[in-house]
């Protein structure tokens, strides 16, 4: 499996997108400087968002597979468990969910993997939803940074083991905005993810959380009866 399908596949892109619901925060008083006001600040600047979307770009490495992976791409997300992702430009491939069956397309091989969307809660698609869980689903910890940086780091770490040991993320200091993210799987993988084109709550058509399946491209159903 290419790094980014099993990325999206083990659930790992809620975690990195924690941020990204925050353009407008709410302002604050003071410098958030306890886990409990940063969680309250990703929170409250998440309640009101109905849609995400944005660019990203990440590299992949791992000791086994050599030389790292560069990509680039593009993610939107809606209530409810709605999402594309797209990788590559061109096209090299996506995951796209309506909430109700989840496609995963690869160019390369010209197909597309239809399966069922499980929807217990956890993955990308139950972001928006997830958001307002983080420190049940997390161990939130906050990691000392020098006042005069930009932005400040947090680490977390999964209450039940899953697919990832542990995710790095840098918040824009108040704002709460993800800038990077710094992401270690069960396997070693280390992933790194910057963002950018940020937009919140734009009407996003129905019709793009929808495989529309090219010509000449194979549909394998999985678990579909």
């Amino acid at each position: 499996m290419r790094p980014f399908l099993a990325f999206v596949s083990h659930a790992l892109v809620p975690a990195l997108l924690l941020g990204l619901v925050a353009v407008s925060a709410p302002s604050v008083a003071a410098e958030p400087d306890s886990v409990d006001a940063v969680v309250a600040g990703v929170k409250s600047t998440y309640k009101n968002v109905q849609s995400i979307r944005a660019d990203f770009t990440q590299t992949v490495s791992n000791p086994a597979m050599g030389a790292a992976m560069h990509q680039r791409g593009k993610i939107s997300l809606e209530r409810p468990r709605k999402m594309r992702i797209e990788v590559g430009f061109p096209l090299e491939s996506a995951v796209i969910s309506d909430g109700k069956t989840l496609w995963v397309y690869s160019v390369a091989s010209k197909s597309v993997t239809e399966t069922p969307e499980i929807g217990d809660g956890g993955e990308i698609g139950a972001l928006l939803e997830d958001l307002a869980k983080l420190d049940e689903i997390f161990h939130v910890k906050l990691v000392e940074d020098k006042p005069a940086k930009p932005t400040q780091t947090v680490n977390l770490a999964p209450r039940t083991a899953g697919a990832f040991k542990s995710l790095q993320l840098s918040l824009a200091r108040q704002k709460f905005t993800l800038t990077d993210l710094v992401l270690v799987d069960q396997f070693d993988t280390v992933t790194s993810m910057s963002f950018s084109n940020l937009k919140l709550n734009q009407d996003v058509p129905d019709s793009d959380f929808v495989f529309k399946v090219p010509t000449g491209v194979q549909v394998i159903k999985s678990g579909i009866k």
